[in-house]
C-alpha cells in the first residue's frame, strides 16, 4: 500500500464552507464597523482585504485540487487565485498607508 491518504471532496467542501461562513461573518462585521466611524475604525481595512484575500485563495486552492478534470473549475481556481493575489497586494498598500503612520 501506499502512503498516500483517501481524498474526500465531500469532507474537504464541508470544511471550505465552514471558512467561508466564519470569514465572510468576521469581514462582513468589520466592514460595517470600518463604514460607520471610518476614522476610528481605519486600521479594520488592512484586515478586511487580508481576510478577502484568504477567502478566495481558499477558494481557489479548493477548486484547483477537488476538480482536476473539470477545466472551467480549474480555471474558475486560477481566476481565484489570481485575485486573492491582487487582494493581497492591496492588504500590503494598505497596511503600509495606515499602519505605517503610527
Amino acid at each position: 500500500m501506499s502512503g498516500k491518504h483517501k481524498y474526500s471532496p465531500r469532507k474537504t467542501g464541508t470544511i471550505i464552507d465552514s471558512v467561508h461562513i466564519v470569514i465572510s461573518a468576521a469581514v462582513t462585521i468589520m466592514a460595517l464597523f470600518a463604514i460607520f466611524d471610518p476614522s476610528r475604525f481605519m486600521f479594520l481595512f488592512p484586515l478586511i482585504f487580508a481576510l478577502a484575500a484568504l477567502l478566495f485563495g481558499v477558494t481557489g486552492w479548493y477548486n484547483m485540487t477537488a476538480f482536476q478534470r473539470n477545466s472551467q473549475r480549474k480555471a474558475a481556481g486560477i481566476a481565484y487565485i489570481i485575485v486573492a493575489i491582487l487582494l493581497a497586494v492591496l492588504f500590503a498598500v494598505s497596511a503600509v498607508s495606515i499602519w505605517g503612520h503610527n
